[in-house]
């Protein structure tokens, strides 16, 4: 009798077991179908990342192609179409194993081929390639799925680089046959090996993506760009929308799915809307205070802490973006959570508000009380109320300030001159994986700042040992310094972060907020 009870209950225990998977199964399966139209801001000029700074494409054909490495939710890197790797030689080789089921777009499967070719291309024409080539040596092909990647000199951020989300960066594998066709020049036949693939683009209007029916997804759990990407989705159509408004409209009526950059304003009315949800992205945006240091007073760096002194940040930010929902103060360059992250970062002078010490800073500095011009954009709000905002308080305690507000193209002209102006307010994405990465705008010459001295020589120098150090405590050590040098030297500093608002609707599931929209994993239910 024992025997038949437990023999039942067994029994009952599968078909239970059975129930439960056929039930999940055909959720999953429900999953699958439907196209999203979403609503972009802006068009682009092409598709090729390699070829290009836009943000937005970076965006968009993260879909088509992927990398060897991938950043999880937390910034941690992870091998996605690499299945492993080992560091040797002192950091001046990286063996790295390919995984050996990647089917890519064309119907091959991705080998080292592809990625030989798809590296030599990056390392010649991408701007994260360009970091990498002066310190590199060769790249070579070990047997079909086994490559080498081999340097002269020690680079620590190489695999944090090849993974970077930061645009005309990362590094992505193309099949061999297009690199073999365009070369250096701009691709305009598209074959990678991500979930979806490319389908049509209409200059000005929208690109249409297709599901890869044969796509390989990671084995690994899903978590942001890393891990398992589903493509539940027939199609992704990125429609551009340059009116913020019809982009709005588009996801109050059901036109559209989602909506980037919407204006924060509205929060309130999105969030009474049932059909809407809002999607706050952090961490997104630093508001970025420049000096020409070029320039007297700012070739004086006491002239450049008197405006840290001189500005009352969070009056800032209620000038700069309003709602405090959306902004936050900070000082450091990485933001909490992330590994580089410095928690006392401009201890000391940040968000100091002391306008009598700026006063005699600026004595020290010997200012005689010129103008100063504050160039900045007119399109953004960030940088046009920013402006403004400092320009009032600047003259507040005395300093002549002439406000210069002109379109993007005209700013990005004027700001690459070493006169007419001293200081530019101008927005940086606050996500990089790398502290590395900074040092393509901090130090001697670097970006706009004009910074020559021998402060600057003293950064070259920090960055200089960053490179070479593959531990991580010891490297974090010298990202203390880097910030420390930073806000004593203040070529520039970071006011605040920020977020951007997107919209989508509520039919659209399982979307993941990031400084880049990315759909896979996501549904329409």
């Amino acid at each position: 009798m024992k025997k038949k009870l437990r023999l039942s209950l067994i029994v009952l225990l599968i078909v239970f077991s059975l129930l439960i998977s056929s039930t999940v199964l055909a959720q999953e399966e429900d999953r699958f179908g439907g196209t999203l139209n979403t609503a972009f801001q802006m068009s682009v000029a092409h598709l090729d990342t390699d070829n290009s700074t836009d943000s937005m494409i970076s965006a968009m054909m993260n879909h088509v192609y992927e990398g060897l490495f991938e950043f999880d939710e937390n910034l941690n890197l992870t091998p996605h179409l690499a299945a492993s790797y080992e560091i040797k030689e002192n950091g001046l080789v990286y063996d790295v194993k390919l995984r050996e089921d990647v089917r890519m777009h064309n119907g091959e499967l991705m080998d080292a081929d592809d990625v030989v070719a798809s590296f030599r291309r990056w390392l010649e024409i991408n701007n994260g390639g360009q970091l990498v080539a002066p310190h590199f040596d060769e790249i070579e092909k070990l047997d079909q799925y086994n490559i080498r990647f081999k340097f002269e000199e020690v680079y620590a951020p190489f695999l944090n680089i090849l993974a970077s989300p930061v645009s005309n960066q990362k590094f992505v594998v193309r099949a061999e046959e297009v690199i073999d066709e365009f070369g250096t020049d701009v691709i305009d036949r598209h074959v990678g090996t991500g979930p979806y693939k490319y389908e049509e683009w209409v200059p000005d209007q929208k690109l249409v993506l297709t599901r890869f029916e044969d796509y390989t997804p990671s084995p690994r759990e899903g978590s942001f760009f890393a891990g398992e990407r589903i493509p539940y989705l027939d199609k992704i159509v990125f429609n551009f929308i340059p009116d913020a408004q019809v982009r709005v409209s588009g996801v109050q009526t059901g036109q559209f799915h989602f909506a980037e950059e919407v204006p924060r304003d509205q929060y309130q009315i999105f969030k009474m809307d049932q059909n809407i949800k809002n999607v706050i992205i952090y961490p997104d945006r630093m508001s970025m205070l420049i000096f020409n240091n070029a320039e007297a007073p700012f070739d004086n760096k006491y002239a450049r802490q008197a405006i840290a002194y001189a500005l009352d940040f969070e009056e800032l930010g209620y000038a700069m973006i309003g709602d405090p929902q959306f902004w936050r103060l900070e000082s450091a360059l990485h933001e909490k959570g992330n590994p580089w992250h410095v928690s006392d970062a401009g201890a000391g002078i940040y968000g100091v508000y002391d306008p009598e010490k700026a006063k005699q800073l600026l004595e020290r500095a010997g200012y005689d009380g010129q103008p100063l011009v504050i160039l900045s954009g007119q399109d953004n709000q960030m940088e046009r109320q920013g402006a403004i905002a400092i320009q009032d308080q600047l003259e507040k305690i005395g300093i002549d300030v002439e406000l210069q507000l002109f379109d993007r193209p005209t700013v990005v002209e004027r700001r690459a001159k070493k006169e007419g102006w001293h200081m530019h307010l101008s927005p940086f994405i606050k996500v990089v994986p790398d502290p590395q990465i900074h040092q393509g705008w901090t130090g001697t010459n670097k970006w706009i700042t004009n910074w020559d001295s021998k402060d600057s020589r003293q950064m070259d120098q920090i960055f200089a040992e960053m490179l070479r150090e593959v531990d991580y405590e010891q490297r974090y050590k010298i990202v203390e310094r880097m910030q420390a040098e930073l806000w004593d030297s203040v070529p520039y500093f970071n006011i605040l972060d920020y977020s951007r608002l997107h919209i989508r609707r509520t039919e659209l599931k399982n979307f993941q907020a990031g400084w880049q929209p990315f759909f896979w994993n996501t549904y329409l239910e």
